[in-house]
């Protein structure tokens, strides 16, 4: 499939040159696949790849289904049944478990604060991403209402242009993680905004600038490079063309269509799925520090994809609290 170029448009002022070595030829696109029907087993991907990353976003609290009354997708427990189900066809093929952002519930209540069941829905999403083994979630501005209400921050979370004030859990810069020999660096941007919850012991700033440095930091140390953007697109856009290492783009802005990928000079650019009803897969092989091929998939998680046994535990533990906090909040039996 032949990929399309970015149009988006140009900066005022050109980028500044870099001085990089050069790097090979962009990656050749084997194939795009859209996976809707089928078994588990019949979903599964067996393309030869040295890394499959699997990516979402926008779970906003809820580690069920969007809801939906006709064929609900998503939820945390498919999504462990599908890449569990793919390393075990795949054993020798690493997988990089990644998450785009507003994966906390943000809701006011009455009295300006978090509503009274938010931070229970984001206790339990906790426990929900740490049964699914996430490898780095972004933090997002809106995520900093409830991130605000946690001791410390996770291991996996990070933000390049997220900063807290002294004494406060915040996410980290970046993360390196070793995949079966293959170092990938990866950080996340969120565009500066706010929530109706008021955050002032954290400060969002410029996600060019902070995201170049990051890059730029990890460079030297790794073998892939992965931006996870929040709502940042036209800004993902100036921090590729001023970090030629960038091999890929995580986009996460409430997509719901199916989008091919593109290529934004050599870094490869994919968009997330809204509430990870489709689940990202991108399988790629690599050589010299740069992606030389893949096969970039969207599973959709519907009903056909079962329930991974633990979480599905955790699912109906979580809605039997939930029910009935809500039923008290909301008058709903």
């Amino acid at each position: 499939m032949t990929l399309l170029l970015l149009l988006a448009c140009a900066p005022k002022e050109a980028p500044p040159e870099t001085t990089a070595a050069p790097r090979p030829e962009p990656p050749e696109v084997q194939q795009t696949e859209l996976v809707t029907s089928g078994s588990l087993e019949e979903r599964v991907s067996r393309w030869p790849a040295d890394l499959a990353v699997f990516y979402g976003g926008e779970h906003k609290g809820s580690i069920e289904t969007c809801g939906c009354p006709k064929r609900p997708r998503g939820s945390l427990a498919r999504q462990l049944a599908y890449t569990q189900a793919s390393t075990d066809a795949n054993p020798s093929t690493p997988t990089l478990v990644l998450h785009g952002g507003y994966w906390l519930e943000d809701s006011m209540g009455v009295d300006g604060e978090l509503r009274p069941d938010v931070p229970v829905m984001n206790r339990w999403m906790l426990r929900g991403i740490e049964a699914t083994g996430f490898d780095a979630i972004n933090v997002t501005f809106q995520d900093l209402p409830g991130f605000q209400e946690l001791e410390e921050a996770p291991g996996w979370a990070v933000s390049a242009n997220v900063a807290a004030t002294d004494g406060r859990p915040a996410p980290a810069p970046y993360r390196i993680l070793d995949k079966d020999g293959l170092r990938v660096g990866v950080t996340g941007i969120t565009r500066e905004d706010i929530t109706f919850v008021p955050t002032p012991d954290y400060r969002v700033g410029d996600p060019v600038e902070a995201a170049v440095a990051a890059l730029q930091e990890m460079a030297d140390q790794v073998d892939l490079l992965v931006l996870l953007a929040f709502r940042t697109a036209e800004e993902a856009r100036l921090v590729a063309e001023q970090v030629p290492e960038l091999d890929l783009v995580i986009d996460t802005a409430m997509h719901r269509e199916l989008y091919d990928p593109i290529l934004v000079g050599q870094t490869l650019w994919l968009r997330s799925h809204y509430q990870t009803m489709r689940l990202g897969e991108l399988r790629l092989t690599s050589s010299d520090g740069a992606i030389t091929a893949f096969v970039d998939r969207k599973i959709d998680l519907d009903p056909e994809v079962p329930d991974e046994a633990g979480l599905a535990a955790i699912s109906r533990e979580a809605r039997g609290e939930l029910e009935k906090i809500q039923a008290e909040l909301f008058g709903v039996q």
